[in-house]
């Protein structure tokens, strides 16, 4: 018994991390059959993917940006491709893969908080890391704003690196993964603000280190910068036209109080994932104990760069014009995990109890939030896709098929039926033609061109629609939607 008293007295830290990852881990993979998230943006990114690695291609580009007409690069498209390339037999194969690596979060978190104070801090930060309800939601949603929280907290890591000893590799793989993120999606945008903090932090500024952070900037940004010189400069010029114009016709009621006393405790709340209260308790106690250490002089550099990071970020938001989703803070969940993990370890300090009894509300709650996303959560277009693909199966025995989607507007349904025959081999675009439609009154005189296949509760039938040629389904409003076409029309549109 002591011998083992004694192993766990001496690795009660790796013990404690081990503890916390299988918590993370089990917390994400309950119940995941419901919860891996299959829509539009997932399945045609997926297809893009299996049909680059199909064609033995790689994208130059990514999918256009919903805020204008520019386009992301296309590191999020290559990410897919390793992930689907690992075990291309099943469709879930990316969706694990991504589930996995928030799971590695936690961990890489840990070491991000015993890097800024201490093995106390990283276990803090582990944990809720570990029960973040908003970290449980993207580990399943695979969508390059998901991504885009795996690879800031990537960038966090050797920001607080690079801080706290200034090593030249630190500054490259900051500033690498900085503009890594912001080509896989913009709402990373404010993780440049990380790169001038550093520098200005670090004792040892000196040429060398600016062009390593140059160098790692530059490099991620090199595929849309060939593409913008090799097409008229149509990234830049659509840029240009969104800040000086475009971004004016949005207009969105953002009065400082409301952002500031309302949006943001909000957020908070749902980063962490417990009551809206909560959310106001935290921030109230950060602004607390940050005043408290700055006045006491223990404020240690990294924390120093960790509050004006995410100060700057905050303003910079302020003066955003567009809407803020959830799914758009992806990259600020690792600073805010920071922080409320600073200010529980500053309680802590002040008393023991006091931080015991803190943390406790704040797991308590959060478990309460995740139970609720875990039980509630419904994969509804799964078994839509699945079922449809039986269906044609068992009426088109021996069949492969090319898939048509009227009027292009149901790609949340079709694309996933299509990546389930693809999956399967069962597309060919010379194939026996089927089209996705949801029937309504007006669309009754179809019947007399196409017969019916089968549909379902949700209004959907599917179509034979292999009585037509593909230019007269054209004219009827059908959008072809196999693979290939898919590919063409993300990152290929440019070629026509």
């Amino acid at each position: 018994m002591d011998k083992y008293k004694k192993y766990i007295s001496h690795h009660w830290f790796g013990i404690s991390v081990a503890i916390i990852l299988l918590i993370a881990t089990a917390l994400r993979f309950n119940n995941y059959s419901e919860r891996w998230g299959l829509a539009y943006d997932q399945a045609r990114d997926v297809l893009v993917a299996r049909e680059a690695l199909k064609t033995s291609s790689l994208p130059l580009i990514g999918p256009f940006a919903s805020a204008g007409q520019f386009v992301y690069g296309p590191q999020w498209f290559w990410i897919l491709m390793y992930m689907v390339s690992v075990y291309p037999y099943a469709v879930m194969t990316p969706w694990i893969i991504q589930t996995l690596l928030y799971v590695g979060i936690v961990w890489l978190m840990v070491l991000i908080g015993r890097e800024i104070e201490g093995k106390r801090l990283g276990l803090i930060i582990g944990i809720l890391t570990a029960i973040s309800t908003a970290q449980l939601g993207q580990s399943t949603n695979l969508s390059s704003p998901s991504m885009v929280g795996i690879v800031s907290a990537a960038s966090l890591y050797f920001f607080v690196k690079y801080v706290k000893a200034g090593s030249v590799a630190s500054a490259f793989w900051m500033s690498f993964m900085i503009a890594t993120a912001f080509n896989i999606h913009f709402q990373a945008m404010g993780l440049f603000l990380l790169i001038p903090i550093s520098f200005i932090l670090n004792s040892s500024r000196n040429f060398k280190k600016f062009l390593y952070l140059l160098l790692g900037v530059l490099v991620p940004f090199i595929p849309l910068i060939f593409f913008d010189i090799t097409n008229k400069f149509f990234e830049s010029k659509n840029w240009f036209e969104y800040l000086t114009y475009g971004q004016y016709q949005i207009f969105i009621p953002n009065r400082w109080l409301t952002y500031a006393g309302t949006y943001w405790p909000g957020a908070w709340s749902r980063i962490i994932g417990g009551e809206v209260y909560v959310g106001y308790g935290i921030i109230v106690l950060l602004i607390a104990f940050a005043i408290y250490a700055f006045i006491s002089k223990k404020l240690t550099k990294n924390i120093i760069a960790i509050f004006l990071s995410f100060f700057f970020i905050f303003l910079m938001l302020r003066y955003y014009r567009g809407e803020r989703f959830d799914s758009y803070l992806v990259f600020l969940h690792p600073l805010v995990l920071i922080l409320t993990g600073w200010m529980i370890s500053q309680a802590f300090k002040l008393n023991r109890v006091v931080g015991f009894i803190l943390i406790s509300i704040i797991v308590v709650l959060t478990i309460k939030s995740d139970f609720n996303l875990i039980k509630n959560s419904g994969n509804f277009t799964r078994i839509q896709a699945a079922d449809w693909q039986k269906l044609l199966i068992e009426k088109f025995p021996n069949s492969k098929f090319a898939v048509y989607d009227y009027g292009y507007k149901l790609g949340n349904k079709s694309f996933p039926l299509v990546l389930y025959l693809e999956n399967s081999h069962l597309i060919d675009d010379k194939g026996m033609k089927v089209g996705l439609v949801v029937r309504t009154s007006k669309m009754t005189a179809m019947t007399d061109f196409h017969s019916v296949v089968g549909g379902d509760r949700g209004g959907y039938e599917i179509f034979n629609l292999n009585s037509s040629t593909s230019a007269e389904l054209s004219k009827e409003g059908w959008a072809f939607v196999n693979p290939s076409q898919i590919y063409t029309s993300t990152v290929l549109w440019y070629k026509k």
